[in-house]
Order: structure tokens, then sequence, then C-alpha cells
């Protein structure tokens, strides 16, 4: 086994927001001992299925093994919490709320209820507030007037945020309301002032119609939640110029695609889908929930010895084989979880919903550092076509191992009527956006097997596939790159309160440098004091070799940055992966300082024509609050503060947007935790 050493700024977010506690709060647990309770836990789920102890000690090892060598993570809730009390190990989940104060089961105080249950383990929650009728709307008991959707969101957020100064994890929750709703003009500006509904992400489920209405310039109808009676027309282009002017001065709403995200849902006979959890990626069904876990892309990259411009050197391949073996244990991993979770015992239907379509969301993380080994620039025509290619592997062998399981333990229960139907399989092998020509050394791929594969046993999970946010863990895995997302900055200056007191500071300033980009320049014959020149340049510079001198030709083409993609980069790199992913993906668009209005709309007419799902932009320096952090604390744009809210809660670090989410780059805290 290759022993991962996990540097003592890793192992400590590691420790520290993983590992069980005594009863003074002290943690007392090593990472090792994290990530081998996590195993022996899930492992667990062999003994269900007649594998015998040995069987279930040589999972156990397997699973421990992956873990230990980081080529896979499983996300927070399962390293926190498997082998404790609340034994919680999903993220995400989705919670149906109907237009009823407290009658039905699914009514707005008792999912109010239920929806704290789940916070309180550890989950986020995501609602479509759709069935609400709109503000002003006759009440026929009462015989008053109806307060809206964004009351009830208000009431939501205000309950969460009483729990959430319990101590615990701060609550994540996802709003959304159709775009057809009544109440959508109040709804896209219910967050323009800063702090306010801080517990909700809210994101528009944009439809085909509306956004054929917005192309074509034509009237779009609201329409009452009850029965779809014509409330009003409206002019689309202005319904949606307000949606866009409020996602350029502070990135939300999000927008989600519904039809779209319907087009492959893969229960339709279940129901339509209408809601995701807080950070967009997972798409679920009324009490779905979905366990996550990610592929750390940049350690199935090995280094081999070969002839470079006639002399021996080193460079990097993908080791496909080593990564195909990855995602078909992982995938093993997370249908044992479905098994072994604990769901919130209040909440019933929770574990129902799980078991009845065993959805899994195996993602990845480390994609732009696997292209910095690689020398593939991110964004470009190659790095589109190596993410095509990456992402269809994956989903091929996500595939081949569900089948596998399908054959040993059975389907998934609700496979009858679902596009997996083996009597009417309705699932078809997708078709990638770019057309794969380059050579990445990457084995062929027959997907007449998982055809036939199916039509002869099923599928075990209903869903397989996700890019999610991987904020802690991507920290604790030593990666650059979030997630799918490009790399932020190679070097910034990281605040920390940490050993600031012993100085006699309030803030002790630590350079971050990218390894990576620094072991190219060693590679290159860069002598250390011009690195260093570099570093401090780059720093100045925001983060981006962007007009920096000295750098090799090869090295700058290769090691570009966030802010150096153009937008449609941004949006191709998420909509060739799309192709391959079968729910959705958090990922930022990120826009430039000087982005107007109108680019921000093109770039979601783009992404809606190129089948994205969902889509988060971020507009850098937008948010009067939350001032890009490359820099430091204290320089901020023009008439501009920071203060205490836009500095993470945990640390006391400043935060940044990535990921469709925001994370802190130096303690690892997420307000989509994964």
């Amino acid at each position: 086994m290759k022993q991962t050493k996990l540097n003592p700024h890793a192992a400590a977010i590691m420790v520290n927001r993983y590992s069980i506690r005594d009863e003074n709060g002290s943690p007392v647990e090593s990472p090792a001992e994290i990530l081998m309770r996590s195993a022996r836990v899930v492992a667990e789920a062999e003994n269900n299925y007649g594998r015998g102890t040995e069987g279930m000690l040589e999972i156990r090892e397997k699973f421990f093994e992956m873990l230990y060598e980081m080529r896979f993570v499983p996300n927070g809730r399962t390293l926190a919490n498997a082998g404790t009390k609340y034994g919680q190990l999903a993220n995400c989940f989705v919670l149906p709320i109907e237009d009823d104060l407290g009658k039905g089961t699914h009514s707005i105080f008792a999912v109010l209820r239920k929806a704290i249950l789940t916070l309180q383990t550890g989950g986020g929650v995501g609602f479509s507030f759709g069935r609400i009728r709109p503000k002003e709307a006759n009440i026929s008991t009462s015989k008053g007037k109806a307060t809206g959707a964004v009351s009830f969101i208000k009431v939501y957020d205000t309950a969460f945020w009483v729990i959430g100064q319990g101590g615990g994890r701060r609550s994540a929750a996802m709003a959304v309301l159709p775009v057809w709703h009544p109440d959508i003009y109040e709804f896209v500006k219910c967050k323009a002032e800063e702090g306010q509904i801080s517990n909700f992400n809210i994101s528009v489920g944009m439809t085909d119609e509306f956004m054929k209405a917005v192309r074509d310039d034509a009237d779009f109808a609201l329409r009452h939640p009850e029965g779809g009676e014509l409330y009003k027309m409206v002019p689309a282009r202005e319904l949606f110029g307000e949606i866009v002017k409020y996602a350029h001065k502070n990135g939300e709403p999000g927008v989600l695609f519904l039809d779209e995200a319907n087009r492959h849902n893969p229960v339709p006979h279940l129901y339509k889908l209408e809601a995701t959890n807080p950070c967009g990626e997972q798409f679920l069904g009324p009490y779905e929930n979905c366990c996550l876990g990610s592929i750390n892309l940049r350690s199935h990259v090995r280094k081999v010895r070969s002839m470079v411009g006639g002399k021996q050197g080193d460079r990097y391949q993908i080791d496909w084989e080593q990564l195909g073996e990855t995602v078909e244990l992982a995938v093993r991993f997370m249908d044992n979880v479905v098994d072994v979770n604990k769901y919130v015992a209040a909440v019933p239907e929770l574990e129902e919903a799980a078991k009845q379509v065993r959805r899994i969301g195996l993602s990845v993380m480390g994609l732009s550092d696997m292209m910095y080994l690689t020398e593939v620039r991110y964004g470009s025509q190659r790095g589109q076509e190596l993410a095509s290619q990456i992402m269809e592997f994956i989903r091929f062998h996500a595939m081949k191992a569900s089948i596998e399981l399908a054959r040993l333990r059975g389907a998934f229960p609700a496979i009858t009527g679902s596009i997996y139907d083996p009597r009417d399989l309705r699932w078809s092998v997708p078709k990638p956006l770019v057309r794969h020509t380059t050579d990445f050394g990457r084995p062929n791929l027959n997907w007449k097997e998982i055809v036939s594969g199916i039509k002869q046993y099923g599928i075990r999970n209903g869903a397989q596939t996700t890019i999610a946010p991987t904020g802690s863990i991507a920290t604790i895995s030593g990666l650059e790159g979030y997630g799918c997302e490009p790399v932020f900055a190679l070097s910034y200056t990281r605040h920390t309160r940490e050993g600031a007191e012993k100085e006699g500071k309030e803030w002790r300033e630590i350079y971050y440098e990218s390894y990576l980009f620094e072991s190219a320049l060693k590679r290159e014959g860069v002598p250390k004091k011009e690195r260093n020149r570099i570093f401090n340049e780059v720093r100045q510079n925001g983060g981006s070799l962007r007009g920096v001198g000295g750098i090799p030709k090869k090295i700058a083409e290769i090691y570009v940055v966030a802010s150096d993609l153009t937008v449609e980069e941004h949006v191709r790199m998420q909509a060739v992966m799309q192709r391959w992913i079968d729910n959705s993906i958090s990922k930022t668009i990120n826009f430039p300082a000087e982005a107007t209005a109108d680019q921000v709309a093109s770039a979601y007419q783009q992404g809606w024509e190129l089948g994205l799902r969902g889509m988060t932009v971020y507009v850098e320096g937008s948010r009067e609050q939350v001032v890009l952090e490359k820099k430091g604390p204290y320089e901020t744009k023009e008439n501009k503060q920071v203060t205490s809210k836009e500095l993470c809660p945990e640390c006391g670090a400043l935060l940044r947007s990535a990921e469709g989410c925001t994370t802190c780059p130096s303690c690892a805290y997420s307000r989509c935790d994964k």
C-alpha cells in the first residue's frame, strides 16, 4: 500500500473536521484512524449479501487502502458520522412542500420540522417552493390574503439560523422557485441585500418554454401553482433581465434548467424533478438523498521516464487502469453506504426513498491538477476533449460496476418503469460534445457491453455520477484544483489568526504557492531567486501569470487559473463533462470585474443550448461583502470595506467563490461541505 503523508495543515483540518471527540470536545483520532473507521463501517454492508467474515474483511482492506492512498475520498458526512450515534452518511436531501400550513405530512411546518431534524445530522436540504400560493392570493378558510412563497423561505431561514446557533454545522439549504410562479419577481431579488436569507442558496427553475420566449422576445405566462390557470403575461426578456441583473450583482439567483434535468430523470414514473441539494449538483425527488464521494484524479497520474528534446526526462501519463479500478471499487463503497446509513428515524420517508432508487453521486476532484501534470491547458480545445474522455471513462466504469452489483445483489427496486427497465430499455449511450480524436492512452470502451449488461441484470444504482463541491476533502487531499474547477490562483496571501497572537497581531500572513507550478519551474531550471520573484509578481497579479515575465512559454500556456479563462471556455468545459454526468455539476462560471449583465445573459443562453442542467455565475468583486481574496483582507475595491460577513466563521480567513459554493482556502470550511 502506498503511504499517503498528509502535510501538517491538511492533517490538522482532517482531524478538526472529522474526528470523533471525547467528552471535552477534543479530537481522539488520527487521520488514518478516521479513514479506518469509515472503511470498517461501510464494509459491514457486505454481510447483507452473504460475503462472510473473510469476504467482508477483504473488502474492508480494499476500502481502507483506497482511502488511505487518497485515490477516493467520501463525502464529509461519511467521514464524520460513520460509526457514531448519528450514523447519518448522506450529504444531500430534497424535501417536498405542499401549500398547506400544518395538516398534511408535506405541509409547510411539518416539512420544516423534518428539515431541522435532517440538518442536525449534517445534511444539506433543498426545497421547491413552487406549490405555495402567490402573494395576495385569497385564502378561503380565513378570508385573508396569502403572504407568498418568499415569506415562507424567510420563516425557514430564521428557523435554520436559530438551530445554527447551537454550535453545530451551519445549515445549508436551497430554495427553488419555478420561473412561471407569480412570486418570481420578488424571489429573484430576495437576496439583493446581502445577509438576507443567509442560510439559503436560491435558484430559478427555468423551463424550455421560458428560454424560447426569451430567445424570440415573446411574452411568457405566469401561472397559479394550483391548477395552472393564467395569472398574467409578462415580457420574457424583462423577467430574464431581472434574473440576470441580480445574478450579475452578487451571484444569485442561480439557474436550474428543469426540462433538461427531467429529460435525463432516470425514474420519470416516480416523480418530476423540481429541486436540488444546496449546491445544485444533485437533482433529487421527494425525500430522496444521496451519498457523495470524489475520485482524486491527480493520484491517477504516474511519472514515466522518456526522451524529451533529445534528453532523458520525466513526463506524466494518466494511469487509466488504476483509474478504472478505483471507480469500480468506489461504486461498491457508495452502494454500501446506502445500506449502512442510519437515516433520520423521525423521517422514515428518507430511507424508503433512498433504497427505492439507490442513487449514488460519484464525483471527481483535481481535474486541473491532472491537466497541469499532463501539460494540457484547462479550457482549451484539447482540455475540453481530455475532460470529456475522462468523464466518459468514469461513467463507463461506474455503470459497469453498478451492473455487476445488480448481478450480485439485485437491481434497484424501482427499476420497472425507469429508463433502465431491462424489458423496455430507454437509456442510450451519451454522445460527446467534442470529437474524441486525441490519443491520451485511454483504453477502448465497449458500450455494447453496458447495454447488454443492463438488459440481462438491470443496474444497481438509478443514478451514478455527479460533480460536487469538494472544498474540505480536496484540501486534505493536497489538491490545488477543487472538483472540476480550474485552479483559483497560483499564489496568494493567506491570512490566518492561527499563531498571530504569539506575534502580537490580529492576523498572520502565510504565502500560498502552487507546488505543481514551482515544480514545473524547477524542471525548467529556473533558479530559486527567480522563482521567488515570479511568485511575488503572481501574488500582485491576482494569482495569474498574465503579464508576468521570465516564465518559459510552455509553462505559461499550461498554468492558467480561473480568471484566465474566457466565459465560453468555462461554459464549454462544464458542457463537455455534463454529457457523461447523469445528474448535474456544481461549477462556477467566473466573469471578470468589468463583465456586463448582457454577457451573463449570453452565458445563460449558451449553457441552455449546450444542455447544462444548472449554472452559477460569479462576477469578480461583485459582492459588496465578499471581496475576492487573492491579495488579502485589507486590499479591496474602492469604496468597499471588508466586514466579518466575508470572513470564514471558523478561522477568520477570507472566503472565496468556487464550485458553485463558498469555501475557505485556509481551514477548508465550506457552506456546501462535502
